[in-house]
């Protein structure tokens, strides 16, 4: 690992990964840069005293890539570590800041918070399904629900922690044809080509709107349908634009309903299938199951019906809202903001 003079100068410690591995795709790292921008511009901090320790060599290479456009300093971990390991906690030992967040699925141990402990004033743990999370300052389970609840826990949909901060004044123009498909930055069930060749059944023409990140394992020749990359800092434009989002179950569900999409949710793995199922039975959005015996009949019959109904999406951005909405996010923000302002005092 890297070694810093200045360790006492970072206010924040971020520990999340993004890698092509399934259950872990690009979710925790894009939320904690989330969180981190939030706390930058709220209490004008230099980002270089926002530290992301990740991994960064192999499947997670990406890592550094993204959080260096930020311009946030990164240490750099060795790739074979595991999670919550002694070794890790040795790393994490080394470090000193203010606030440490970690953001990843897992069950923190009480041998490994007691190590890290007094090397941070105040400590926030995401989506974590450990009963130890109760030692934390505070622990939000916006997408891992089934875990006890504590005196510092946060548990449900309305501490969820997406993007609201690229939203412009006037609201992007949705166009019919414009169909937007992403299954994370990982596609572990090939689910985007599957797509694909099930919507060349449709007779009239769509954009099919992809990820760039997807070009290499797309077969554009067997589409009949036009294909449009976007790049990763066009994602939420991208997704705008778009009439119906065909997507997995993790935090890009969530951005579906934030921005008021018709959606087609095929689940990839068990906590995306949980909350798949949960979010549609207030049916705001269709469930298909990846494993159906009927799932191509089922995608077609589904796509044709809500492509051009109005009053549907009508009806379903009514409850969209109540399931999250710009103030509930805010409100999650500044629940971590007073964390770390407390930290500032111990």
């Amino acid at each position: 690992m890297k070694q810093y003079k200045n360790f006492l100068n970072h206010k924040i410690a971020f520990r999340c990964d993004y890698a092509d591995i399934p259950k872990i795709g690009s979710g925790h790292l894009y939320r904690s840069i989330i969180i981190a921008k939030f706390l930058q511009k709220k209490f004008s901090l230099n980002p270089k005293q926002i530290v992301f320790i990740v991994k960064t060599k192999g499947k997670y290479l990406k890592n550094p890539k993204i959080i260096s456009n930020h311009n946030f300093k990164i240490i750099s971990l060795n790739a074979n570590v595991e999670d919550y390991s002694k070794e890790e906690a040795y790393y994490l030992k080394k470090i000193k800041a203010n606030l440490l967040i970690i953001d990843r699925l897992g069950k923190v141990t009480k041998t490994f918070y007691e190590t890290i402990k007094n090397n941070y004033k105040k400590k926030i743990i995401i989506d974590d399904s450990s009963i130890n999370r109760k030692f934390f300052d505070l622990s939000l389970n916006p997408l891992i629900q089934n875990v006890p609840s504590f005196r510092y826990s946060k548990i449900g949909y309305k501490f969820l922690i997406l993007n609201i901060f690229n939203k412009k004044k006037k609201d992007i123009r949705t166009s019919l044809n414009n169909i937007f498909i992403f299954f994370g930055k990982f596609d572990n069930k090939n689910l985007t080509n599957k797509v694909i060749i099930l919507l060349n059944k449709i007779n009239f023409k769509l954009n099919l709107i992809l990820p760039l990140s997807y070009k290499k394992v797309i077969k554009i020749d067997k589409s009949k349908h036009k294909i449009i990359f976007f790049e990763s800092k066009k994602y939420f434009e991208a997704l705008r634009k778009s009439n119906i989002a065909i997507m997995s179950g993790g935090i890009s569900l969530f951005d579906g309903v934030l921005n008021k999409k018709k959606i087609i949710c095929i689940p990839q793995y068990k906590h995306q299938e949980y909350n798949a199922k949960k979010i549609a039975k207030l049916k705001v959005i269709n469930y298909v199951d990846a494993g159906d015996k009927k799932f191509a009949e089922k995608i077609i019959n589904l796509f044709l019906k809500i492509y051009k109904d109005e009053d549907y999406l009508k009806k379903i951005n009514t409850v969209q809202k109540r399931i999250i909405n710009i103030k509930q996010v805010n409100n999650t923000l500044e629940l971590i903001s007073n964390i770390y302002d407390k930290s500032k005092n111990k």
